[in-house]
């Protein structure tokens, strides 16, 4: 495990002191070059929660990842350079009913820096794109969408605005964990009809103003416009056509065959 190996990976040249500025280049460059999804997961791949595996994965197979591979590897990152990352606990919320997932359901990162607490995360698709302040109403725009925090009692709230309107992400609690804390929930979203990873092959990468997003036979497109809006287009795909947009889209070229998967999900049973 290189450090130099992982800001390669990036598109940074050198290891920069900690900093608010260079918090931010390291966390927006992840998201810029590393793709969230479950591809391994459908190419015959078994995730395991070691830092040694992950960087191996991502940095020099240079592969996708989901949360706990992408916020894993980044808080092996953040040590080597020189912070103090916090982990911490989310719990999703689904889209459609407004139920949020089990304990452990999704890894972030606190860091604190410059007299102030910071949320990090590079593991969730449309979420942000730089470290955010842990300030109960905080709101702020970034190149994927206008987002803020609110507190009630001891529970976070990350939510996004679109149509309009909030959705709420997920909710978390300032409680340290350990990232072994996450290995029952890892393997979970490996299996369970009720997580994303499991019903659906796809990878997802953030893009200046947009975002590639690859599922099942399709390739999305997505434009983010000022104030939180978003322009989608979808193309469909043939089997045959996936490793081609994989490379040449995402970047990625897959040790196994790809079974394609977009099946919907059965929500969790959680509140």
């Amino acid at each position: 495990m290189d450090l130099k190996g992982y800001l390669h990976r990036v598109g940074l040249s050198t290891q920069k002191p900690p900093s608010l500025t260079a918090l931010r280049e390291l966390h927006h460059r992840h998201l810029l070059s590393v793709p969230f999804g479950s591809l391994g997961i459908h190419s015959g791949e078994r995730i395991i929660l070691d830092h040694t595996l992950l960087y191996d994965k991502i940095v020099v197979r240079r592969q996708d990842g989901f949360c706990y591979e992408n916020n894993g590897l980044f808080l092996w990152v953040l040590r080597e350079s020189g912070y103090q990352p916090v982990v911490l606990s989310a719990r999703v919320c689904n889209s459609i009913t407004g139920v949020y997932g089990p304990p452990y359901d999704h890894m972030i990162l606190a860091v604190e820096l410059e007299g102030q607490r910071w949320l990090c995360d590079v593991g969730f698709g449309e979420g942000i794109a730089f470290p955010i302040p842990l300030e109960a109403g905080w709101e702020g725009e970034h190149p994927s969408g206008v987002f803020r925090l609110q507190k009630a009692e001891e529970e976070w709230y990350l939510e996004r605005k679109e149509d309009g309107g909030w959705r709420s992400l997920y909710k978390f609690r300032l409680e340290e964990k350990r990232f072994e804390d996450f290995r029952d929930m890892c393997d979970y979203h490996q299996m369970s009809p009720s997580s994303i990873f499991f019903c659906k092959s796809f990878c997802s990468l953030l893009l200046p103003r947009g975002r590639a997003t690859y599922m099942g036979c399709r390739l999305i497109s997505t434009e983010y416009t000022a104030g939180g809006g978003t322009v989608k287009s979808t193309t469909e795909l043939t089997e045959g056509e996936i490793p081609r947009v994989l490379r040449e889209t995402f970047g990625i070229v897959l040790n196994g065959k790809l079974v394609p998967k977009d099946e919907p999900i059965v929500p969790p049973e959680c509140d």
